[in-house]
């Protein structure tokens, strides 16, 4: 797959995905999740730039990818920025076995 095909497989799933062209900027495509924007800077041959902005534009996060980074690595990041964040409770952590107690006080022993 050359660049160029390559390029226009980025384009068109941005544009598939809603992304719209910046007032400020038209090369910089955002859309937005309600809870942030996902911006992209993206021209073939170029560096493709994505930033996640909380609601007041501050920078969450960015990545950069240097020109020939295939698409399906770009698109697979923009997946993730898209994904609504989960709930503290929801986050991985160490579980107790079934049916397994905290001791309380006493000797630890």
């Amino acid at each position: 797959m050359t660049s160029v095909s390559q390029s226009k497989d980025l384009g068109q799933y941005l544009e598939r995905r809603g992304f719209t062209p910046n007032p400020g900027n038209p090369a910089w495509l955002d859309l937005g999740t309600g809870q942030q924007t996902v911006r992209v800077l993206h021209e073939p041959g170029e560096t493709t730039l994505l930033y996640c902005l909380a609601p007041r534009s501050a920078c969450l996060y960015e990545a950069v990818f240097s020109p020939g980074t295939p698409d399906t690595v770009i698109i697979a990041a923009i997946e993730a920025a898209l994904r609504p964040p989960r709930p503290a409770s929801a986050r991985p952590g160490r579980r107790r076995a079934s049916g397994a107690r905290a001791k309380q006080g006493g000797d630890p022993r």
